[in-house]
């Protein structure tokens, strides 16, 4: 018996299995490793970046839809429990081993109390541009860690407003809308940098609202039937890549620091949507491959502490080392050090998930 189809004729993701999402998480620490390793003038690193973040909003807000039409309500204590135990033990381990590695001269940067509580406790991204951080290199990656928290900490309260009558989701893109003008009131208003708007949660959530509203209109069952012909699709499809091509190549400093991240995140709700529904289209399909699926159950840790061991292979112990055995090694360790934190501390702490969560599908 094949996936249950919706009206559209694609495969329904409102409940069970998301296909291609862990493919999706793959592609955006791909993109984000071959940025840092040293390919950032030709791979757009930041985008990897804005997908993660595109992922995180649709995913939760899925599993927000899952648990009402299960139970008729949301449970706040148990969705904040998943988030820490989600995400804490695999920050800590990674914290742990990059301030080990300072402190037995292996990686280079500093410790200061401040920042290792702004790491923990998800203020990093503001202490990073207003204030002075000190930490070991590599560890700026926590930044988006930071604008992620603030996300879970409000969006909970937020869908409680679009779980509504239908007729509420039209309101979600106005609150898309008011971030898009609000990094414009930082940029020609607050003098903001092009790094500020980059890394400050209050100009970046609109990139986990995307996925959120795809989430909800799939949800309200709100795509239209159209969307499931083979010529709507590919249109839709080219229209979307395109898009994206041009937030890439337009290298405008108000365009990058206004609107890109706008049009980045509706470029991806159609490409995401058939993605996930349309897995069995050749365009698709790598996402699902097994190696594919396993990187991307890995990504969050290789996240975490693949730029440290990039920095220590470019300025630490092992300075010097050339561009192959960097991508090599960087890479090599970084998955294998998420396949322990995977089998070592995610794995055991998935009974503890399942309880919290009940008979909802526990989010990885």
């Amino acid at each position: 018996m094949g996936p249950e189809r919706n009206r559209t004729g694609t495969v329904d993701v409102t409940s069970g299995h998301i296909p291609s999402l862990d493919g999706f998480r793959a592609v955006s620490i791909l993109v984000v490793f071959a940025s840092h390793v040293g390919f950032g003038d030709t791979v757009p690193g930041g985008f990897g970046v804005t997908v993660f973040f595109f992922i995180s909003g649709f995913l939760i807000t899925t599993l927000l839809c899952r648990e009402t039409d299960r139970y008729g309500r949301i449970s706040f204590r148990a969705f904040y429990a998943r988030r820490v135990l989600r995400l804490m033990p695999p920050l800590l381990c990674a914290l742990g081993l990059s301030y080990l590695l300072l402190a037995t001269g292996i990686a280079i940067g500093g410790f200061d109390w401040t920042t290792l509580i702004s790491q923990i406790f998800f203020f990093f991204n503001y202490l990073y541009i207003y204030g002075q951080s000190e930490t070991v290199l590599g560890l700026g990656v926590l930044w988006s860690l930071s604008v992620e928290e603030h996300f879970y900490i409000l969006w909970p309260l937020v869908f409680l407003v679009f779980a509504g009558p239908v007729r509420r989701l039209r309101w979600i893109w106005p609150l898309i809308l008011v971030f898009t003008l609000w990094r414009a009131v930082h940029y020609w208003g607050l003098g903001t940098g092009f790094e500020g708007i980059y890394y400050l949660s209050d100009t970046r959530l609109d990139s986990l609202l995307v996925g959120c509203a795809l989430a909800l209109l799939m949800w309200r069952d709100r795509i239209p039937v159209r969307a499931g012909r083979p010529v709507v699709m590919a249109s839709v499809l080219a229209l979307s890549f395109a898009a994206l091509l041009v937030s890439f190549l337009w290298r405008d400093p108000a365009f990058r620091s206004v609107l890109r991240y706008a049009v980045q995140g509706l470029a991806l709700m159609p490409i995401f949507y058939y993605a996930v529904t349309r897995p069995d289209l050749w365009l698709f399909r790598p996402l699902n491959w097994g190696w594919m699926q396993r990187i991307g159950v890995y990504s969050y840790s290789i996240y975490l502490i693949h730029l440290v061991l990039i920095r220590t292979m470019d300025f630490g112990a092992f300075a010097g080392t050339g561009m192959l055995w960097k991508v090599i090694c960087a890479g090599g360790l970084s998955v294998l050090y998420a396949a322990a934190i995977h089998q070592l501390v995610e794995r055991p702490l998935l009974p503890l998930r399942r309880r919290i969560t009940g008979h909802l599908p526990v989010p990885r």
